[in-house]
C-alpha cells in the first residue's frame, strides 16, 4: 500500500516538474504581443496580484487597467462581457494578448508565465484540467472580498508603477482611471 502511494506521489511530482519546465513556453504570447491585465480596482487580492506582477515582472511584459476604468476599450477587444456592466463583470482577472482573451486561472497562469523563475513555474499549474482549476478560482472569487476585503487605500505608486498602467500619460495630473482607482482615488 505504501509503495502505491509513494509511486502516486512520485508521479504527481513528475507531472508538475514537467509543467514547470514545459508550461511557460507554452502560455507565452509571440513576441511583441502586447499583454494587458484588467482587474477589480476594488479588491485587495486584485491589488496584491498585480503588485506582485509589478514587483517581478523586470522586462514589463504587463500593462495594466481597472476593468471598472476600461469598459469600452475591453468591449473593443472581445472581452466586453467581464467589463463593468457585463454579464460576468468583476468576476475574474482578464489577460488580453494581441486578438486573445483569457480569464480566471488562464489569465493568472499566463500572466506568470511572463516572470521570471521562480514564479514562472508557477505555470505549471496549467497541466491541471482548466474545469477543477476554473473551480478553485470561482470558490476564491465568491469569497474574496470576505476574506481580503475592498480596497480603501494603495501603496503609494513609484513613477515605474504609475507608468505600467495602460492609461498614464507620464504627467501625474492626466493619469487615469486606472492608476487613480490602483492607487484608491477617485
Amino acid at each position: 500500500m505504501w509503495l502505491l502511494v509513494l509511486l502516486g506521489c512520485v508521479v504527481v511530482l513528475a507531472v508538475f516538474v514537467y509543467g514547470a519546465l514545459t508550461a511557460a513556453p507554452r502560455l507565452e504570447p509571440a513576441p511583441g504581443t502586447e499583454s494587458l491585465l484588467f482587474f477589480d480596482g476594488v479588491c485587495n487580492l486584485c491589488h496584491g496580484f498585480v503588485n506582485f506582477v509589478a514587483n517581478h515582472d523586470d522586462k514589463q511584459h504587463v500593462r495594466f487597467g481597472t476593468i471598472q476604468g476600461h469598459a469600452e476599450l475591453m468591449r473593443s477587444k472581445g472581452a466586453g462581457r467581464y467589463a463593468e456592466g457585463g454579464a460576468e463583470a468583476l468576476s475574474t482577472l482578464v489577460l488580453i494578448q494581441g486578438d486573445d482573451v483569457f480569464v480566471r486561472s488562464d489569465a493568472a497562469l499566463r500572466v506568470a508565465a511572463l516572470l521570471p523563475p521562480p514564479a514562472k513555474y508557477l505555470a505549471a499549474f496549467h497541466v491541471l484540467p482548466a474545469p477543477l482549476r476554473d473551480a478553485g478560482y470561482r470558490l476564491v472569487t465568491k469569497y474574496r472580498y470576505k476574506i481580503f476585503g475592498e480596497a480603501e487605500s494603495r501603496r503609494l505608486p513609484t513613477e515605474r508603477f504609475k507608468s505600467r498602467f495602460i492609461d498614464y500619460e507620464g504627467d501625474e495630473e492626466v493619469a487615469g482611471a486606472s492608476w487613480a482607482a490602483a492607487a484608491g482615488g477617485s
